[in-house]
């Protein structure tokens, strides 16, 4: 398979009020799409950004940890469909209509 998942959450916590959650790498093309998350006053929003296209996407917007883990988990239930995938382009869409849904 060309598609890795890294997680970097929680090895690695808060720096500069942004968490990097995880990393959907393409070995092929070295590009990621990048989960990461910038603490707000009371929640957190969770964005994604495509380092092929340099364009970031706001997925949405959590009240706690808590609920960034069930993110967190939500992805790896579905590690395994995104990996077949085989295309940041279209995992990028997949995620967007999963996580927005």
């Amino acid at each position: 398979m060309n598609i890795t998942l890294l997680y970097i959450y929680p090895k690695i916590k808060e720096i500069n009020k942004e968490i990097n959650l995880f990393r959907i790498i393409d070995n092929n093309i070295k590009e990621t799409i990048i989960i990461y998350c910038l603490k707000e006053k009371d929640s957190y929003k969770v964005f994604m950004l495509n380092t092929m296209l340099g364009e970031a996407h706001e997925i949405c917007n959590v009240a706690d940890l808590v609920q960034l883990d069930t993110i967190i988990d939500k992805f790896k239930k579905l590690e395994k469909h995104i990996i077949c995938i085989g295309n940041l382009q279209e995992i990028e869409k997949y995620i967007l209509k999963v996580v927005l849904n």
